[in-house]
């Protein structure tokens, strides 16, 4: 008859992580998505004004100057952005 009165809490389900865990864990990922959002503006920054000068030199920027304007707009994003980004790391 003992053996009715026992628990019967399951010990194999997953437990919440702690405070501290979750906020670690959150924190990395920040860290880690940042990194790459740096990086993909360091590299962008390099291939952009030679798409630039192409626009420039096929007169793309007769037909469609916003265009151009938003290709200096977004070299200039990419590379406030990914300054601070070092490849060596």
């Amino acid at each position: 008859m003992p053996e009715a009165l026992m628990s019967t809490v399951d010990s194999s389900l997953p437990r919440l992580p702690a405070t501290g865990t979750v906020r670690t864990l959150a924190s990395s990922i920040a860290t880690s998505c940042l990194t790459a959002v740096r990086a993909a503006a360091f590299w962008a920054t390099i291939p952009l004004p030679l798409v630039i000068v192409g626009s420039l030199l096929t007169g793309v920027v007769a037909t469609a100057p916003l265009f151009v304007v938003g290709l200096v707009v977004l070299n200039v994003l990419c590379a406030a952005i990914g300054h601070e980004y070092s490849p060596e790391r």
